[in-house]
């Protein structure tokens, strides 16, 4: 029964390979949308960017007033008798936004893989006779294989070990069978991959941009709607900044 239950305790590859393709869908639903709303802000931008442009010299306009003010006040209250100086209290860091961190293990394979890349793709493996071209190409693989660890993505590392250190290196051997990682630790990789994933594309189809693409019969009348608020709070603003 104990060896069942270890044999059973260890993943298959068919759960790495359907996580594989859920993460796959969602990158590509992600890409999609993304792009979408990418679009249609900058059809808005080109649409409405004088309009937005005076919102924004207003708005610096309304906070040099504001400050002003506060300034003006303060030499008020310095001018009274019972005027104290405020004793400066440490504000409270901001909360960290929770992003949930690769376990030690994970680290680990990722510096595992990340070191036997380095060494067969960085320029100084190539010798003083080698090309330019191949200096430049170590060089953008090298600067290619960093950000991937610095993202700490252990799959995108993987890939990019199987990928390109088998075409840098020109061996002929399938390293989807020679490199390898950890089951459980790739495994539990990709489902706080499928996780964060899922959370970026709850966030965008949030998105109020997104919610008009898809509830609009025609998105564009949208740019009216943004026209006449903007117009509103211009004319606002103007009225609250005129003595600037």
């Amino acid at each position: 029964m104990g060896e069942l239950a270890k044999k059973n305790s260890v993943p298959n590859k068919d759960s790495i390979q359907k996580l594989l393709a859920e993460i796959s869908v969602l990158e590509e639903n992600i890409s999609i949308i993304g792009g979408e709303i990418s679009t249609f802000e900058n059809t808005l931008r080109q649409k409405l960017g004088l309009l937005i442009s005076r919102l924004v010299s207003l708005n610096e306009k309304m906070k040099e007033k504001q400050q002003l003010k506060k300034a003006k006040r303060l030499e008020q209250k310095k001018r009274g008798k019972n005027y104290k100086e405020p004793v400066q209290v440490l504000s409270p860091k901001p909360t960290k936004k929770f992003t949930p961190e690769s376990s030690e293990d994970e680290k680990q394979e990722l510096r595992r893989l990340y070191k036997e890349a380095i060494v067969q793709v960085h320029p100084d493996k190539l010798g003083p006779s080698d090309e330019e071209d191949a200096v430049k190409t170590a060089t953008d693989l090298t600067a290619q294989l960093n950000n991937i660890y610095k993202n700490g993505d252990l799959e995108q590392l993987l890939n990019f070990y199987q990928i390109n250190i088998q075409g840098y290196s020109g061996e002929t051997s399938n390293l989807a069978e020679t490199v390898t990682v950890n089951p459980k630790i790739r495994l539990e990789a990709l489902k706080t991959k499928k996780e964060s994933l899922a959370r970026k594309l709850k966030s965008l189809e949030a998105n109020y941009l997104y919610h008009v693409l898809k509830t609009y019969d025609n998105p564009l009348t949208f740019i009216n709607e943004l026209e006449l608020q903007f117009q509103e709070k211009i004319g606002k603003l103007e009225k609250r900044t005129r003595k600037i």
